[in-house]
This record gives structure tokens, C-alpha cells and sequence, in this order.
């Protein structure tokens, strides 16, 4: 069926924050042009006094000044016990009034009739400077003075545990191997950049803040964290959203800084940031370096694993906790290892801040076990798909306990039924005999075969929220606190409604998500929306339902039989509007909130195939074939189940190939257009076989696993294999996006140019 949402957005009827901006005043932010450096002074006069302007502020005039950006999550307690986590306080200002510590961080704030005026009047503001030393490296800055007063160093956060006997495996090993990896900063430049608009209600006595985010009620609590504004004294409302993939799943200071403004000004006010702006300030990801070891045995089988990662976090991230716990976390990947030794640490540096982007740590600790049991493989001479059918867990191992608890405290048990499963089927989808086929269609290139697996928790809680009510005509309107990104949430939360009320998928309204609809919630991110909030539709349905069960009797008298929204009691009946008319002096009667909260997580599986092409002369590579296999729960709509997986494809791809933010060793970014930022075309990703492996999941009402981020997250280690096997083993690729420079001095060294 096709999804509800797509006729209104292919007909170019969506409203994104951007269509919420008529008749607002447009905001402009002026932004450090220095990477580190104290701020001497700050001269708005000319700005002030060119045509056009309505305001110009600093965090001072604001009564902003020392106000700093909330921090979204912390582990559990015995999480953090038990891995030996540990965060820093972080103060990352709304306004920067001291001292800057990125190119593009927020100093001055600015209100003009139009786009034009504000630009105009930005580049008259004059903010004076004493530089300091940036610092553009996680190693680096470890030595380095602290870029922040209040810390002894740089290091914002780390985490360290171990189990079984590390070193007495590693030393009675038949094979040790070693390595260093990296995965270079690189994010989500979504289609819709970010935007927000604030209008004051006066009569209300609040300010509605429409904005492209998906976690609108972490926002409105930020919002009030910095103000003490009351929680009716902020609405945050979410439009259509283009695309927001992690980037858009973190609170700005932007956000908060116009809701403030609005409030103080009286007047409606639009932020709408432009490209530049977007890939020089918004949230990027990725950037970990992973030194490792692996003991194996005779036969290729994983005796003890050691993973030690720095994760380069710019000038801070309000996620860092989750970065560096879901890294730790999901380096033990989907295999038999008996004994571990895990260290990571967190590092501040003169770059743009961080957020989660997805897969949000995932990819970054699959890449680095991955390509190092790659290694293995190759010192073994056993094949890098035979190494995997040893130690991959299969159905006679699973469910498999680990000796550590998951973030949100409790054990974790990869709750699977045969990951090896997924090896077999990723390799009848994509067999290693179609890259002998393709050679005769590619004569100037070396076509190499690449696998890479992953391991997934999903469903992360520690809720979700979801609304229902009867509208007087029947029909089921509904909300939920997972805010729509562009993932088919009114086709999947409709249906699911549907399903648990017994009426058609047309008889149920999806609203975006508000804050003043649905007051409380977390948001959408982390392969969570579909299973938590899912869950907590299906569990609202059934609780409208039996409260319109009960009405129904005390209308007709007696028992009733139920089907299709009708209720009838022998020739009698009453549907679900003529109860809602009935109960129209009581408007909670047929109005439902529900929580759902997971036991904790669910654990999701796949394996990635890849034939990648190498060109003799140049060492450009091309993707030519693609196949994912993953294990998975109830699809409540398949087709969108397998766009998430393409999509996640895509992006694995451009982070593979082509996605990277350089920055100078003067601190000064590199990547601030597209020219510089490489993203990946329509021509540059291939037809994905998809294969879906169904596991009964029991720990939800709806049987689901998440499965947003599982087409990323083995992307680049498959494609870095298959670029290894093109090259017969010549060159090992320890980073991305992978260097064509690199690879044609392979080339160039092994004597097989054209």
C-alpha cells in the first residue's frame, strides 16, 4: 500500500519550517570566523544603524550571558559502574561571550525585515579577537592546554571495562593481529536544513516554536532548563521535516535563543539557516580512531578482542555520553568472544560541535572489528567470509549473554536467532561469482567482493508516548512522541492503530507531533520509534477500545459484540462517533494517553555484501552491487522497512567513498560548500538486494525490531573489503572515505595500471 504521506509531499504540499515563516521578521546569527580565540569586543553600533534593522543582541543583552546548552543523556548508574563510564561537565554557551571554540559558533544575534537586511547588517557587526591555539586532532588535544576553563584537560569523557582473561589470551594465541582505524567527520546534510520560527502568543502568554527537529519535547525542556519558563509558556511544534537523520536530533542554541528573542521582542521571528551555514555549523559525527587486537586461533576462531577509540567530539556534543557508550558497546559485535579488554575516550577539539548521526557509534566500532578480523583472515589465509561462519553466533548459541549491562542498566542478551543465517543469505542475494560475471563488463577496472556484519540494539527506551481520540464523525485521531522525519510514521502508526481497532487505515488521522497535543515525550532517533512508539499506539488502541467497550454497554444495556468501530447488542448498535456524541460533555471519555516503556533494548543483526570497482588508471572506485540480509521483527510496512535500509545504504556509501569535513591546521574548515563536500549521486548507488529475516520478538505487543540505522552500519567495512579484494590483498583500507590516492599508488606499486 502506498504510504499516506506521499501524495501531499510529491505534490509539493508539505509545510516545513520554512512555509511556517510567513510575515516573521528573519533572524541572523553572527558567527566566530576564529576557531579558538578570547573575545576582546563586540561592535554592533553600524549593524544597529543600517535600514531595516529591528534589533541587534548579545548573550548580554539577552540576559543570556553564562546560559549553556542542557545535556541530553547520561547512563544509568549501573551502566557506568559497571564500564567504568565517567563524563566531565560540559559548558557549551547559547551565545559565545569570552571566548570561541569553533569556526561558526553563535556571538551575536540579529533581527532585520528581511533575509537580505540581516546578512547585510551581520557582516557590519565587528567582533574583535586574541587568538589562540587551535587544536584540530583527538591525540593532540589530550596534551593540550584544556579549551575550557573549568576542565583540568580535554578529555570530556570515557568509559573501560574488560571481561574473561584478555591477556592470557592474547598470549596464547596462534595470532595476533593490530591495527588502527579511522572513520572520518562526516554527517547527515539532510535535503531541509535547519529552521526554526517563534511567535509570541501574548494572550497565552507563550511562545509556539515551530521548528525542523525530531526530539520536540527535548527541546521545550531545554528551552525551559535555561529560562524557568513554565510548561505552558512553550509550545515546540514539528512541520513536515526534511530529512534529519541524528543532525536534527539535538538541541541548538538557535532554537533557544528565538524563543527568548520572540518573548522579549513581541515580534514573530524566523531562523532559516542557508547551505553554508548548515555544513559549517550544524552538528556533525563520526571522527573515531580505534587501535586494535585480535587473538585468534589456528582455525580463525576469536579468542580475545581489545578495542582502545578516541572520539573527536569538536567543541562538545550534548550526546557524548551515548556516542562513546553505544561505541563500547557495539564493538563486541555479533560473534563468540570469550574474553574482551574495551577502552574509549572522548576528546575536545577546536571543531564544530557533535551529535548523533546514524548509527551514532555503531558504524565506527563495526568498522573497526570488521576490517580487523579482515586481517585476521588474510594472515590466516582462510577467506574473510570463512572467518565469519566460525565465529558468528548462531541458533544454538542464541539468545547470548554478555557480562555487561546496556546502557539503560539492564543485562545485556542478544535476543536473535541465527546471525550466520544472515551470512548465508547475504551471499546467495550477492554471490562472489557475480564479480567474475561483471569483469567482462568492466575491462578497465579490478572488480574486488566485500562483507561486513553488524549488531544492532534497537528499541532503546526509556519511553515513548502516544495519544488516540474519537473525533465526532469516528474517525481516530492520533499522535505520538516520536516526531516524523520522513519515515512513513502516519502510514505505520495508522495502520498499527487500525489493526488494534478493527477499522480501516483511512479512518485514522495522524497529527504532527506538538508539545501541546502530546505534552510529554522523547523523540525520534535510535531505531526506537517504531517499536516504542509503535507499542504505545497498539497499547492505547486496546485501552480506547475497551473504554469505548464499556460506554457502548451503558448505552445498549448489556454485552455488546464489536467489529469494524460499530458495537452491537442484538438488532441495536452504536459506533465509535455515536459514542463520542454521546460523551461530548466528557471530552477525556474517548481520549487516551498511554506510555510505553521497554524491559530494554532488542537486539537487531545483518550482514552487507558489497562488489566494488577500482579503476586501473585513476583509483576512483564505483559500487556496482549491493546486498543486505538482517534479521528482524514484525514489518509493519515492508516497503518502508526496506527504503530505511537503501537509505541507510546510501549514506554508508557516501561516508565510504566521499563524505568527509577537513578542516586546517589553523582550525579554518575546508568543507563549507559543495564543492569541497562531496555527497554521493543517484549514479553512485547502486539496486540493493534486500532480504529480511524474521525473528519472533515477544518483548513488544507488535513483534517489531528497529531497523533505521541497519543499512548503514556495515556499509564501510564491506565496501573497504571489497576494495582490498580488487587490489589482491595489496593494500589494507584502515580509514574513510577511502583515498583514491592511496589506492592508485597500490596501483601504481604493483604494476597493474592500464
Amino acid at each position: 500500500m502506498a504510504r499516506v504521506e506521499d501524495g501531499t509531499l510529491l505534490a509539493g504540499q508539505g509545510r516545513f519550517a520554512a512555509d511556517a515563516a510567513e510575515g516573521a521578521h528573519q533572524v541572523v546569527f553572527v558567527r566566530s570566523t576564529e576557531p579558538h580565540a578570547d573575545i576582546l569586543g563586540i561592535d554592533t553600533a553600524a549593524a544597529r544603524a543600517m535600514p531595516g534593522v529591528l534589533g541587534v543582541y548579545t548573550a548580554a543583552d539577552l540576559g543570556l550571558d553564562g546560559a549553556r546548552l542542557p545535556v541530553l543523556t547520561t547512563p544509568n548508574p549501573a551502566f557506568a559502574e559497571a564500564t567504568g563510564f565517567q563524563m566531565a561537565e560540559q559548558r557549551i554557551p547559547l551565545l559565545a561571550t569570552e571566548r570561541v571554540h569553533y569556526v561558526g559558533q553563535p556571538i551575536v544575534v540579529l533581527i532585520a525585515t528581511d533575509r537580505y537586511r540581516a546578512e547585510d547588517a551581520a557582516e557590519a557587526v565587528t567582533v574583535s579577537y586574541r587568538g589562540r591555539a587551535p587544536v584540530t586532532d583527538a591525540a593532540t588535544a589530550l596534551e593540550a592546554e584544556p579549551l575550557y576553563d573549568h576542565l583540568a584537560d580535554n578529555e570530556i569523557a570515557r568509559i573501560g571495562y574488560s571481561f574473561g582473561d584478555p591477556e592470557n589470551a592474547f598470549g596464547r594465541a596462534h595470532r595476533v593481529v593490530s591495527g588502527e582505524y579511522r572513520i572520518g567527520r562526516h554527517g547527515a546534510v539532510p535535503l531541509e536544513t535547519r529552521g526554526a520560527v517563534a511567535r509570541p502568543d501574548r494572550r497565552l502568554r507563550r511562545v509556539d516554536l515551530t521548528t525542523s527537529t525530531q526530539i520536540p519535547h527535548l527541546v521545550r525542556n531545554a528551552v525551559r532548563t535555561v529560562t524557568g519558563w513554565a510548561e505552558h509558556e512553550i509550545v515546540v511544534h514539528v512541520p513536515d521535516v526534511g530529512g534529519g537523520f541524528g543532525t536534527k536530533a539535538n538541541v541548538y542554541a538557535e532554537e533557544i535563543v528565538l524563543a527568548v528573542l520572540a518573548r522579549q521582542t513581541g515580534f514573530d521571528l524566523a531562523w532559516i539557516e542557508d547551505r553554508q551555514e548548515h555544513l559549517l555549523s550544524a552538528a556533525q559525527g563520526r571522527d573515531q580512531v580505534h587501535r586494535t587486537r585480535l587473538a585468534v586461533d589456528g582455525q580463525g576462531r576469536i579468542l580475545a578482542w581489545g578495542d582502545e577509540f578516541l572520539v573527536d567530539v569538536g567543541a562538545g556534543s550534548l550526546w557524548v555520553a551515548g556516542i562513546v557508550a553505544n561505541t563500547a558497546v557495539h564493538a563486541l559485535g555479533p560473534y563468540r568472544i570469550p574474553a574482551v579488554r574495551m577502552s574509549g575516550r572522548a576528546v575536545l577539539t577546536t571543531k564544530t560541535i557533535v551529535a548523533q548521526y546514524r548509527g551514532a557509534g555503531r558504524p565506527e566500532a563495526a568498522f573497526a572489528l570488521e576490517r580487523t578480523l579482515d586481517a585476521a583472515a588474510a594472515e590466516l589465509g582462510i577467506g574473510t567470509a570463512r572467518i565469519r561462519e566460525i565465529n558468528l553466533l548462531t541458533d544454538t548459541d542464541l539468545p547470548y549473554p554478555r557480562p555487561i549491562p546496556y546502557r539503560d542498566g539492564e543485562p545485556i542478551v542478544y535476543d536473535g536467532w541465527d546471525y550466520r543465517a544472515c551470512l548465508t543469505k547475504v551471499r546467495d542475494l550477492l554471490p562472489e561469482t557475480e564479480r567474475e560475471r561483471l569483469r567482462a563488463e568492466h575491462p578497465g577496472a579490478l572488480l574486488g567482493y566485500g562483507l561486513g556484519c553488524y549488531l544492532e540494539a534497537t528499541a532503546r527506551g526509556p519511553y515513548e508516548t502516544a495519544r488516540l481520540r474519537v473525533l465526532d464523525d469516528g474517525a481516530v485521531e492520533l499522535a505520538t512522541g516520536a516526531a516524523a522525519a520522513g519515515q512513513g510514521h502516519a502510514t505505520v502508526f495508522g495502520r498499527v492503530a487500525a489493526t488494534a481497532l478493527g477499522i480501516p487505515e483511512d479512518r485514522v488521522r495522524y497529527r504532527p507531533t506538538d508539545t501541546e497535543r502530546l505534552p510529554d515525550g522523547i523523540g525520534t532517533f535510535a531505531s526506537r520509534s517504531a517499536v516504542v512508539a509503535g507499542s504505545a499506539v497498539h497499547n492505547g488502541a486496546m485501552r480506547l477500545l475497551d473504554r469505548a467497550r464499556a460506554l457502548a454497554q451503558e448505552v445498549l444495556g448489556g454485552p455488546v459484540e464489536y467489529a469494524g468501530g460499530v458495537f452491537r447488542r442484538g438488532e441495536a448498535e452504536i459506533g465509535l462517533g455515536g459514542i463520542a456524541a454521546h460523551t461530548r460533555g466528557d471530552p477525556t471519555a474517548l481520549d487516551v494517553t498511554e506510555t510505553y516503556r521497554p524491559r530494554t533494548v532488542t537486539w537487531t543483526m545483518g550482514v552487507h555484501a558489497a562488489i566494488v570497482a577500482v579503476d586501473r588508471r585513476s583509483g576512483m572506485l564505483s559500487v556496482l552491487r549491493y546486498a543486505v540480509a538482517h534479521e528482524g521483527g514484525n514489518e509493519l510496512d515492508p516497503e518502508i522497512v526496506r527504503g530505511q535500509i537503501l537509505g541507510g545504504v546510501a549514506q554508508g556509501i557516501g561516508g565510504s567513498l566521499f563524505e568527509e569535513y577537513g578542516y586546517a591546521p589553523s582550525g579554518q574548515p575546508l568543507s563549507t560548500t559543495f564543492a569541497a563536500y562531496h555527497l554521493p549521486l543517484s549514479t553512485d548507488v547502486p539496486n540493493v538486494a534486500v532480504a529480511h529475516l524474521h525473528v519472533d520478538t515477544p518483548d513488544n505487543p507488535i513483534g517489531a525490531r528497529g531497523a533505521g540505522e541497519s543499512g548503514t552500519i556495515a556499509a564501510y567495512p564491506a565496501i573497504a573489503a571489497a576494495v582490498d579484494d580488487a587490489l589482491g590483498g595489496r593494500i589494507h583500507c584502515a580509514a574513510t572515505p577511502l583515498d583514491p590516492g592511496l589506492i592508485h599508488g597500490a596501483l601504481r606499486k604493483a604494476a597493474v595500471l592500464a
